[in-house]
């Protein structure tokens, strides 16, 4: 038995999506802080100074809302703003900014983690397999677990996951668990079924061990 389950398909196609979203979302926020963001200041800048002519002109109060309003809907083209809302606050550059740097380093950083993780593979011969750390996933680390040592197999989440739970003993005695996971590895079913495989031929020697009628004297 020689395994090398490498990252699937359907896990590559998702992590692209998930940093396509990322990156997508950081260039939305450097497109506003950029572009939209400063053009709509500037709308509101020249709402600004409509409301100061206005004032200077003397025009009542109620006139004065009514004039700045005309005024706007004229220039509202020339800033890309609707011409019955006018910008009456500037909106946070800076702001905007900071999120598409943010998102930007998240992305650089999630490519890099995938990056890694398909270079990685999964191993298995006749006697072990690597078996993937229950802690800190998706940062997930890998062990060699024999198979002689695995003395449970939990497939509560195959169906659904692509992920099962196998109990072993490590050299030291303790039971220990590591994973399996099919949906990341594609091939590593094979795995599973060895242990399996494993663990009813175990659960038989016990059972005939059980069953055995001692001789008579």
């Amino acid at each position: 038995m020689n395994i090398t389950a490498k990252y699937s398909r359907e896990w590559r196609s998702r992590m692209g999506i998930i940093l396509l979203m990322i990156a997508g979302s950081s260039g939305w926020f450097f497109y506003d802080g950029l572009v939209a963001y400063p053009k709509f200041n500037r709308g509101a800048e020249a709402y600004a100074q409509i409301r100061e002519s206005v004032a200077a002109e003397g025009f009542a109060e109620a006139e004065a809302d009514a004039e700045a309003a005309k005024r706007w809907e004229a220039r509202a083209a020339d800033f890309d703003g609707d011409p019955k809302e006018p910008p009456k606050h500037p909106k946070n550059v800076a702001q905007q900014i900071h999120f598409g740097v943010g998102l930007g380093v998240l992305a650089l950083a999630f490519l890099a983690w995938v990056l890694r993780e398909m270079r990685r593979v999964v191993r298995a011969d006749d006697e072990k397999f690597d078996g993937l750390t229950t802690a800190f996933p998706p940062f997930n680390g890998s062990v060699p677990v024999r198979f002689d040592s695995v003395f449970g197999v939990d497939r509560r989440k195959w169906k659904n996951k692509g992920i099962a739970v196998i109990h072993y003993k490590n050299g030291r005695g303790r039971p220990c668990r590591v994973l399996v996971d099919d949906y990341k590895y594609a091939g590593s079913e094979a795995i599973l079924e060895k242990c399996e495989a494993v663990v009813a031929e175990k659960q038989a020697r016990k059972s005939a061990a059980g069953n055995a009628v001692p001789a008579a004297e």
